[in-house]
């Protein structure tokens, strides 16, 4: 056999160790099936005192399906019948007269957990690489190994159905907690622990129902027909509210629950099969798959030997500055978190404390890392404190001055290959180090808000910075959990020179007649998360304003100008959500507390924002109009990027937006939604927007060679 390996124990118990031969880590494949089959033959021949399915790798068990394998499907009937294939294998591991112990230690995500639902019982290492999860939905797929019939018979549709529409993966803790894991046991020596706890599970076998209560909830949707409906038409309320119908896969998935429920498990497996394949060839999957290639790619680029780092010196304790310190933390350094007042660093150290207790509470740290990633991080006053850093990175306002007066405070007790990071969201890192005396050691290192939510570091390379440092800040990035881009530096580098032409462009519809909620609205329903001006209150509209400032030399002559009321906002006391009122009203409402998600209210509008602006009333617009104004002077920016050398690849383009900047992931990115919309067409229809707006809107020189050449920016 290629994919396992059999060994037969002394007191009757069978371990099937699985070793997938050309790869590090295991995953399901079709190429596995007659093999599998094989073992369940074996087994019904000549039947174990128990059999375990365990991992032949040090650190994960089954990280899901060869995701691979899915470009190869050309029809759905392909898919389908695949999926039934994998059905018949679990069903027959399910049905077994002997127990069956999947023994997880690392990744059992996907199939790999469904699988592992198949077996009767679960042992999990409580390893901080042991994960569990059904993250289908993120590659705009549903689980259809059984995950949607297995899942919600064990733990409980309530809690079931949120893990599969999130993706969201459990430490094995955790998983005990919800019954979804029945031990969880030390990593060490993991193959003679399980055999000192098959005699437990052979008492246990065949295990009663874990069905859930007779008064509970889950059993009211379970058994109650109008029950069952009212709960599973909320949560189609809920998901449309969310994404507008642009991700199918939910729906799909819902739908497969509901079926297994109400009907028999066998229909829900029927169902499983026959909407799984009709989504592996949707175009919002194969997207969402192509960014799941490019970030793993991403993840093992390499830029040169990175130097060892073991403090982080941080600079400033603002929203950003605390949260770079956290994830710092998270990633096992030591970090000096340096501001101006015990005051200041008091505020810092406690959103630190929150973030982590908050993680605790929702059971995805436990207390002892929480407080061993808070013990690493000591608030200090004194500069010279810093020396012991090997990486500093400034998270002081958005003011050059500022920056060049920290940078030289920090190069005067700082070794001399003292890494200084600028975590500047506009602002040429080429012009912060005019005042370093050792330019080639300062980089950019652009966070995104919140910093501890936000999975993209943009890092921002010079003309000077060495390679070495550049290997570093990837390496320390990586390290704090970060899908890393790298970029040349340039006036907003990639994200920030992007955004802006778009939320500019949504403040000159309002100064045109729009409204704040239209805007938002029709930017929402194209697939964005928030809308540009909801986006503009997150940042703050102080500092929105000081980047579009900063920005306006880069697009003088091409018509992209900063509105005027923007630089009257502020002046207005409306300064964006963290000083509750903005384009929108953030006090607090009662009603708010009922956190109801599938009758979420709106924020009201700060109507008053309107008198700032001297505009037509009564005017409505197309959505449409909207969203083509606004997403193609994006797509148009980051197409000039390339064209302008600042990122290197379309990869790098489409991460960026997507991961730093919420660019709907079921379309891929700009580039790869060029592609599917076809550079001529884009073209043809900036150039009427062209002249009937203005200069902004005239496609780039690159997107015209493309049209010209009918060229598209990825082979397939």
């Amino acid at each position: 056999m290629d994919f396992f390996r059999v060994e037969n124990m002394d007191d009757g118990t069978r371990f099937v160790f699985i070793d997938n031969p050309v790869d590090r880590v295991n995953t399901l494949s079709e190429r596995m099936f007659p093999e599998l089959g094989a073992i369940l033959d074996e087994a019904a021949a000549d039947p174990p005192g128990a059999l375990v399915f365990i991992s032949a790798k040090a650190d994960n068990f089954i990280v899901g399906a060869d995701i691979k394998d899915f470009d190869n499907v050309t029809e759905p009937g392909q898919a389908s019948g695949m999926i039934t294939r994998f059905h018949g294998l679990l069903n027959r591991i399910e049905s077994s007269p002997f127990p069956v112990i999947a023994a997880i230690n690392g990744p059992c995500l996907g199939g790999g957990l469904e699988f592992a639902l198949a077996c009767h019982f679960r042992i999990a290492t409580d390893s901080d690489k042991t994960v569990l999860g059904l993250p289908e939905i993120r590659l705009g797929l549903l689980p259809a190994g059984g995950g949607t019939q297995r899942l919600p018979r064990l733990i409980g549709v309530r809690k079931a159905l949120p893990l599969m529409l999130t993706g969201r993966h459990l430490d094995a803790r955790h998983a005990k907690g919800i019954k979804l894991v029945d031990l969880v046991v030390f990593p060490y020596s993991l193959p003679d622990t399980v055999k000192k706890c098959v005699a437990y599970f052979k008492k246990r076998f065949p295990r009663k129902s874990s069905a859930p209560g007779l008064f509970s909830l889950d059993r009211l949707i379970a058994s109650v027909p109008p029950a069952r409906k009212l709960y599973f038409s909320m949560a189609r309320r809920q998901i449309l509210q969310e994404t507008h119908g642009n991700y199918p896969a939910a729906l799909r998935l819902v739908d497969c629950v509901e079926t297994g429920l109400s009907k028999t498990m066998a229909d829900g497996l029927h169902a499983e099969a026959e909407a799984f394949g009709p989504l592996i060839l949707s175009p919002q999957s194969k997207a969402m798959r192509s960014l799941f290639f490019m970030q793993t790619a991403l993840k093992k680029k390499k830029f040169g030997d990175p130097k060892p780092v073991e403090t982080i010196g941080v600079l400033g304790g603002g929203f950003m500055g605390s949260g770079i310190a956290a994830v710092s933390a998270e990633g096992g350094y030591r970090v000096l978190l340096k501001d101006v007042s015990w005051e200041k660093l008091s505020e810092a150290v406690g959103s630190i404390w929150k973030h982590f207790d908050r993680a605790v509470r929702r059971k995805r740290k436990n207390p002892v890392e929480r407080d061993k990633f808070f013990s690493l991080v000591s608030p200090t006053l004194d500069k010279g404190s810093l020396s012991r850093a090997q990486v500093i990175i400034e998270a002081v306002f958005e003011d050059v001055g500022l920056k060049h007066r920290v940078l030289k405070e920090v190069e005067d007790d700082a070794a001399a290959d003292l890494i200084f990071a600028s975590n500047t969201s506009a602002i040429p890192i080429s012009r912060i180090a005019e005042a370093s005396s050792r330019p080639e050691n300062v980089i950019g290192m652009h966070y995104f808000s919140p910093v501890t939510r936000m999975p993209l570091l943009e890092v921002v390379m010079t003309e000077q910075c060495a390679d070495w440092v550049l290997a570093t800040v990837v390496a320390v990035g990586r390290r704090q959990g970060k899908t890393v881009i790298v970029v040349k530096d340039g006036p907003g580098f990639y994200t920030t020179r992007i955004l802006t032409p778009f939320m500019l462009e949504a403040v000159k519809l309002i100064e045109e007649g729009a409204s704040i909620r239209e805007i938002d609205s029709a930017i929402r329903r194209f697939g964005f998360p928030v809308g540009p001006l909801r986006l503009i209150d997150e940042v703050g509209i102080e500092v929105a304003a000081h980047v579009a400032r900063e920005l306006e030399g880069l697009f003088s002559g091409r018509d992209i100008l900063t509105p005027v009321a923007l630089d009257k906002i502020p002046g207005a006391g409306f300064l964006g959500r963290r000083k509750g009122i903005g384009f929108y009203d953030y006090t607090s409402r009662p009603w708010d507390r009922l956190r109801l998600p599938a009758f979420k209210l709106e924020r009201p509008v700060n109507r008053n924002i309107y008198g700032l602006f001297d505009r037509p009333r009564g005017k409505v617009f197309d959505p449409l109009e909207i969203q083509a104004r606004l997403v193609y002077l994006m797509m148009n920016e980051a197409a000039l990027c390339l064209q302008e050398g600042i990122i290197s690849t379309p990869e790098d383009g489409d991460i960026g937006a997507v991961f730093g900047l919420g660019f709907p992931p079921f379309l891929g990115g700009p580039f790869r939604y060029l592609d599917n919309h076809g550079a001529g067409r884009t073209v043809l229809e900036m150039e009427r927007l062209a002249e009937r707006l203005g200069a902004r809107f005239e496609p780039a020189p690159i997107l015209v060679h493309m049209a010209e050449n009918n060229d598209r920016f990825y082979a397939g």
